[in-house]
């Protein structure tokens, strides 16, 4: 009978063993698993604010802003979906007087593009402004119509100085991927001492692959600058 109880209690240790031996691989392997995933998020960078600027212009009521911004996606895998960029003005008590969302389409992996525009200041000037980058989705590349900057041309650029404030922007701009492209946003940042003064943007549409279209872009009243940028981005 002792014989028996013996028995029976090295088997229910045995049994036991075995039970947390299990889990023990069922623990680990689910602790892979949570790691790799982590791992994975890791490798997800946020956008970066390459470079940024901005002018006030006007008077009386009518105050604005015209800002210009240069981002990247340090990203060597995902696309961005919808990433954007905030423009916040403040007044000299740090009150909000406008922000505004830019919101972009998509940045290929490892792309860098630029955006300016104008922002009205409801007749207040501006103490400081924040230009601050989101990422928007993280998109896997094959799932998204996205072409990278560098397979959008852009040549044959001038600028022209008119007599009454007014500035135009020509240029040339080619699709070299192979995707038909519905629009093609184009962005002129002038810059002063290599910093960024005035941003503006102008669409080009139904660019197919291959083809080459003219832009021109007219502007009053750009500030001061000793260069100027033309870029494009699939929109």
């Amino acid at each position: 009978m002792r014989k028996r109880f013996l028995a029976l209690g090295l088997a229910t240790l045995m049994a036991m063993s075995i039970t947390a031996c299990g889990n023990s691989d069922n623990s680990s392997s689910n602790g892979n698993a949570e790691s790799e995933t982590s791992a994975q998020k890791k490798q997800q960078q946020d956008l970066q604010l390459v470079e940024s600027g901005y002018s006030i212009s006007g008077s009386d009521s009518d105050i604005y802003l015209n800002w210009g911004a240069t981002v990247k996606n340090p990203n060597e895998d995902d696309a961005m979906e919808f990433p954007t960029i905030t423009i916040t003005a403040k007044d000299a008590n740090g009150k909000i007087i406008t922000t505004e969302d830019q919101t972009l389409m998509y940045i290929a992996p490892g792309d860098t593009v630029s955006y300016g525009f104008v922002v009205d200041c409801n007749g207040q000037r501006p103490e400081t402004v924040e230009i601050k980058p989101e990422s928007g989705d993280f998109v896997d590349i094959s799932s998204v119509s996205c072409v990278a900057s560098s397979e959008l041309d852009v040549s044959n650029i001038s600028e022209i100085k008119g007599s009454y404030d007014d500035t135009n922007y020509t240029g040339e701009i080619e699709n070299k991927s192979d995707t038909d492209l519905d629009s093609v946003a184009v962005t002129i940042l002038c810059k002063k001492d290599d910093k960024i003064v005035y941003g503006t943007t102008t669409f080009v549409d139904d660019l197919k692959s291959g083809d080459k279209k003219a832009f021109e872009v007219s502007e009053y009243n750009v500030p001061e600058h000793d260069s100027y940028e033309i870029s494009a981005q699939s929109w």
